[in-house]
């Protein structure tokens, strides 16, 4: 099947729907949700989900101005799916590294590029829920098959997404993350309530473990994964927002201005006006799937 045949099938598809349809952007298809209560975008290359706009409310995530819409290339912004690894291969888990191709791997795995299908979607006066589906054969970047569904579910005031990853030939050991960007005004004036007393490793400093004693606040360059509570509070001028999640670990993750420059898609001065706090399996927060069964990654957002 061309892509051009995919697109007219996944547009013959959602004219069943009233808050659905396709469009195109750039060399990219994507699913706009128009509903009365709010607004998304969701790419099916990558399963990204673009932005999420409650009625009268300022979007809830932050996509870069000049984000570029090229097949194969991930978008800067929104909520990239870092799948079956998280980050740079060669710092996962032993279990992971076993399945990936040691030769060049992708940074942040090989879902963020791929184009998803539509398996899913259910649309009610207070909701839509939408289900994009990959899945991987064994391959030569990964050693492993496993069907992998994202689950998109928006309200009035809530933002939920579930990362489910089925083990089909064998048990499989995954790192992974919705890499979420979220928006501010002044990122000097952000900080993150949840995550005093808990453990983090600093990515920038030799990948120490270290204490965090006090609500995270950005000054510098930050990315760190931390080992997290349930639940976290995002305070920005002028919004709070609670990220719950069953989780582990996240990141939390600023350039600040000299890696600013070196960004795709990146703004020298992007970095003053959006964060992320990813959430993830990383690290030691692996997840090891056995043949047949599924694990799933769950984050809810509400402000």
């Amino acid at each position: 099947m061309t892509a051009a045949d995919s697109s007219t099938n996944l547009s013959a598809c959602l004219s069943d729907y009233d808050c659905l349809s396709l469009e195109t952007r750039g060399e990219l298809s994507e699913i706009v949700i128009t509903h009365p209560h709010f607004r998304g975008r969701l790419l099916t290359q990558g399963a990204q989900l673009l932005s999420f706009c409650p009625t009268g409310d300022s979007d809830w995530l932050w996509l870069s101005p000049t984000a570029e819409y090229r097949k194969g290339v991930s978008v800067r912004g929104g909520i990239p799916v870092c799948w079956p690894w998280f980050g740079d291969a060669a710092r996962n888990p032993d279990p992971v590294r076993q399945y990936i191709f040691p030769l060049n791997p992708p940074a942040h795995g090989l879902a963020r590029t791929q184009e998803w299908t539509l398996t899913q979607a259910e649309e009610t006066e207070s909701s839509v829920r939408v289900t994009l589906t990959l899945e991987v054969a064994e391959s030569k970047a990964w050693f492993a098959a496993a069907r992998v569904s994202l689950e998109v579910t928006m309200t009035r005031d809530s933002l939920t997404l579930r990362l489910a990853t089925t083990a089909l030939d064998d048990a499989i050991s995954i790192t992974q993350a919705l890499h979420t960007y979220f928006p501010t005004e002044d990122i000097k004036k952000t900080r993150i309530e949840g995550l005093n007393g808990y453990t983090y490793t600093d990515a920038l400093d030799g990948w120490k473990k270290k204490p965090q004693s006090a609500d995270v606040t950005f000054t510098e360059e930050t990315d760190r994964i931390y080992q997290c509570p349930p639940s976290l509070s995002l305070i920005t001028p002028g919004h709070t927002a609670t990220l719950g999640s069953n989780s582990h670990s996240c990141i939390v993750w600023n350039p600040w201005k000299k890696k600013s420059k070196k960004l795709s898609q990146f703004p020298d001065k992007a970095y003053l006006n959006m964060f992320c706090v990813e959430t993830a399996n990383a690290l030691d927060d692996a997840v090891t799937i056995p043949k047949g069964e599924t694990a799933t990654l769950e984050m809810t957002l509400t402000r």
